[in-house]
This record gives C-alpha cells, structure tokens and sequence, in this order.
C-alpha cells in the first residue's frame, strides 16, 4: 500500500431496515463562490518520487504536457508513511505546511503550490480531520471510542473526538492555516467518517441525548453479531435505534465540515472543497450510512463544490466478488447513482484507479481506459487517476478520457451539460 492511501473496511454485514436520510436544510444559506466550468482531469499525488523540486517541476511540467489540469497534493503525513523524497523530514508525523495546530514535517505546500500554478495546474491539498491528530495521539479526552463487539464495552480508538469543542476549535485553525496558503481546494480524506462501531465518546453521548431524550447503549443497535470466513465481523441486523444513531453521526460529521469551510474561506473565499465518498455510499446508501455514517444526499445540500467518488475498480472487484467485466459494467451506475444523488454532474469527480495498491504496479492500460470510457459516457463529470505513478501512461489515458467524452456529447446523452449549475450554498452553523 502507498503512503498517504485508506482502503475502506472489508465488508460488514447490513441491516435489513430501508430508510431516507434527512438532508440538511440550505434555507437561508447565503450564497458561495464562482465555479469554473472546465472539466477537471487531476492526479492524486502521494509522492513524487523526486529528490528536489527542480526534479518536481519536471514531473509537474510533464503533467501539464499531458493534459492534467488538477493536482491533488497530499498535505499530511501519518506515522510510516513515506516522506516526500525532496522534503527535510523533522517529525514522524503531521502536516506538510506551517500552523501552530500540528507538527510541521516540512513546508514544502508553498514551493509546490508555486510551480503547478506556474505550469497552469491548480492546486487541491489533500488533508484528514479525525486522524488529524498529530502530536495529540495519547492526550486523555481527544481520543475517539469504539464500541468493542466482543468484550461489549466501548473503549478509546485512533483519532481525535470529534464532538469535543476544543478538538474542532484546533481542526478549524488547522483548516485557516492551510487556507493561507496559494491553493484553489481542500479535498477532505476520507476518515470525516464515523464506522458503525464508532464514535462513543462521553460528549457523543450527552450531546446524542440532550437531542433524542436517551443515551445511546451499543448493546442495543446489533444483532446477529458473528464472524465470517475472514474474521470480520458480521452483522445481520441493525436496530431502529441503531439508525438513528448513524443519522445523528452524519448530521453531526456534515456540520463539522461546514464549520470547516467556513474557517478556511474565511482565509481564501473563493476556496473550493471536495469530500471523498465511498463506494458503498452511492451504490448502497444504507450501507453508507450504517458503515460510515455517509450519506451523499445529505451532503449535496452543503456547500462542497465536488463529491469525490473513490471508483477504485480493482477494490470494487475484490470486496463485491465480480468478475473483471462485472465490475466494469458496474461503473455506469456509480457515475448515474451519483450524479442523481448529487442532483448534477458538475459537482462528481470520480477517481479512477491506475495502480493496483496492494503491488504498486500500474494497471494495464486496456483495463484503466475502459473505466475511463464509461466515467466519459457521462457529460460533465470531472475525473481524477490515483494514484500518480511516473511510469503509469497519463498521456495516453487523459487523451482516451477526452475522446470519449467527446464522442459522448456528439451521441447527445441523456442528462449531457446544458448549462452552467447555480454554485452550491455557503453553509452556516447552528
């Protein structure tokens, strides 16, 4: 596995309950920024595998050359991961650019920032918010809990607590002061989820209870707890108090990211924001919410100006049990389902795989350009390869990428971009 890159968990068992979640409601959200209307084609940069930046604005340069528009630059670092090779390392882990409100690794954002801009390519920092707990890893009371199934008793986890004043007080001065910097975006990681296990601090709990007038007891949220072939464990069925629960969680985890953005567009107004969504969360939304307290109809109605599927089609093959061409097929419907969901295509950047991350090796070109092709049949959306690997052929595939959406908008498919979308509304904390 690459540094900087999160697999979803295996694949726990679902509840039978069907349900809607409530999206928040946007009346009397101010208005947010201007949109660019030019589709996205970006790379998802873990590491550059450069010793200097001169060697880094090469690789930059050649990237422009091939038609990518976007960098999505990874600004954390977590405990094991691979350094950037140019960088002058100074702690185990934490961030890439100066706050007060972390360990600074190095400051290296400003220097890259400055040469996509310089070779036309914008900026995205690619930064966590519950594993962003750098230098406060032990600290009593920042610490998440999780609900044990087999000891039946919650105890602390990684990751910050989220429901703690004083833990989103230091994440909003960390989101201002990466705002400070030259970038045009912020993709959230995808740890601003909360598992179904997840998410049982004290303050969780009164908070969760001061709402519906009860604590939350885990031991009344799952039954049929068992383990599977794997050693995963399985759940049958989740209770109704179980869902509201999860809905709560989402709730809570959506405000979060709107006082977020807010903090960093406070810095730079006309910052954009996306936020990584898993798979499972499109094709099964109950799946979302119940594994990761996610739910993308929830989230159109705030302000992030893109929804980042993680298409991770070699991933999707090993967790579903499909064949090549199932998974293939597949793809369509995850560009469809999302796109509904997100009420328009102008608002999905689906990233596609382009290296096996178990291996590290690139995928065969045959294979990517296919997943390319059908994200493509759908006009207007934005596409991302992940991760960026020298060796891996980016010219080749943007080139497929925007002949076949080309080919698209001349064979007029339904729902094609007619026009540009009204910008999405700021949010504003209650």
């Amino acid at each position: 596995m690459m540094a900087g890159q999160v697999w979803s968990e295996g694949a726990p068992g679902r509840g039978r309950e069907t349900f809607q979640p409530r999206a928040p409601s946007s009346e009397g959200l101010p208005p947010s920024r201007p949109q660019d209307s030019r589709t996205i084609v970006a790379t998802q940069v873990s590491l550059f595998y450069c010793e200097n930046l001169k060697d880094v604005e090469e690789r930059i340069g050649q990237l422009a050359q091939a038609g990518v528009n976007t960098l999505i630059l990874r600004v954390f670092h977590n405990e094991g991961d691979r350094y950037y090779s140019f960088a002058n390392p100074k702690c185990p882990s934490g961030v890439y650019f100066q706050t007060r409100y972390a360990p600074v690794v190095d400051d290296i954002l400003g220097p890259v920032a400055g040469l996509a801009h310089r070779h036309g390519l914008k900026v995205f920092a690619w930064m966590t918010t519950r594993h962003a707990n750098y230098g406060f890893e032990e600290k009593e009371g920042l610490r998440t809990f999780l609900y044990d199934f087999e000891r039946n008793t919650t105890v602390p986890a990684r990751g910050f607590n989220l429901f703690r004043e004083e833990v989103v007080t230091r994440l909003e001065g960390l989101y201002s002061d990466l705002a400070r910097y030259p970038i045009d975006g912020i993709l959230f990681q995808d740890d601003l989820i909360l598992r179904r296990n997840e998410g049982f601090s004290p303050e969780a709990r009164q908070l969760f209870a001061q709402d519906h007038g009860y604590l939350p007891d885990p031991s009344l949220f799952y039954s049929g707890v068992s383990r599977d072939d794997h050693g995963r464990i399985v759940v049958s069925y989740y209770t109704n108090r179980f869902w509201t629960w999860a809905r709560w969680k989402n709730g809570k985890l959506l405000h979060l990211a709107g006082r977020l953005m807010n903090a960093a567009r406070n810095v730079r107004p006309n910052l954009q924001f996306a936020l990584n969504v898993y798979y499972e969360s499109v094709l099964d939304p109950e799946k979302g919410m119940a594994w990761y307290s996610q739910s993308l109809q929830g989230a159109r109605e705030l302000p992030f100006d893109y929804f980042s599927i993680m298409a991770y089609h070699r991933q999707m093959q090993d967790e579903l049990g499909l064949t090549m061409e199932e998974t293939l097929s597949l793809v369509p419907r995850l560009v469809e389902d999302a796109t509904e969901m997100a009420g328009d295509p102008l608002r999905i950047l689906m990233k596609v795989q382009v290296v096996d991350l178990k291996d590290s090796r690139v995928l065969p070109q045959e294979e990517t350009e296919k997943v390319l092709q059908a994200v493509a049949e759908r006009p207007g959306i934005h596409v991302a390869l992940v991760p960026y690997q020298p060796d891996s052929p980016i010219s080749t595939l943007v080139r497929s990428f925007k002949r076949a959406q080309v080919r698209a908008s001349r064979e007029g498919n339904p729902g094609g971009l007619t026009a540009m979308r009204e910008p999405p509304p700021r949010f504003s904390p209650r």
